[in-house]
């Protein structure tokens, strides 16, 4: 029997090539969870269950750490307001979207509106011990950040930044 570490919760490292200023900044990131449903059939004696046909992933969610420039928490905004178009069709610009005809339908350059991205997470070591890849993710929610000039200790205010996707794999 191999001795094997528990987890470190510290050790990590979220890239997406969407945000490339962000992953310096992240401070929390849940593993999300995943769950299937099931099919119900009634029968005289008892209800039989079987295992659903669909996975569902949890969300992907994050808290991020607000620089003085805001530049992470501008780089989560401006992929939502882009991915929403709020402002009307000149939101696509923000973007960077494929050209008509490219056949890559999601772009790991961070171009587009989804982005996939990878989590770290390394081993006692601090070498890259499992990666996570997640497929297709673009933001949904972009938290507040909260000011408060009555907190006696200086604490970096901090964000969440909430990520739906189409998937994720765990490599060994």
């Amino acid at each position: 029997m191999s001795t094997s570490n528990f987890l470190s919760p510290v050790e990590f490292k979220l890239v997406f090539a969407r945000l490339p200023n962000t992953e310096f900044y992240v401070q929390q990131i849940n593993l999300p969870g995943i769950g299937s449903g099931y099919a119900e059939r009634s029968t005289p004696f008892k209800n039989i269950y079987t295992p659903g046909d669909k996975l569902i992933f949890d969300d992907l969610n994050i808290t991020v750490v607000a620089d003085e420039n805001l530049t992470s928490f501008r780089e989560c905004w401006n992929w939502l307001t882009a991915v929403t178009r709020s402002e009307g069709f000149t939101g696509y610009s923000g973007l960077g979207a494929p050209q008509v005809g490219d056949s890559n339908r999601t772009n790991t350059d961070g171009g587009g509106a989804m982005s996939d991205a990878s989590l770290l997470i390394m081993n006692s070591n601090k070498n890259v011990n499992i990666k996570l890849s997640f497929t297709d993710c673009f933001p949904i929610t972009v938290g507040p950040i909260q000011l408060n000039t009555s907190d006696s200790d200086v604490v970096p205010p901090t964000f969440d930044v909430t990520f739906k996707y189409s998937s994720y794999t765990i490599d060994v």
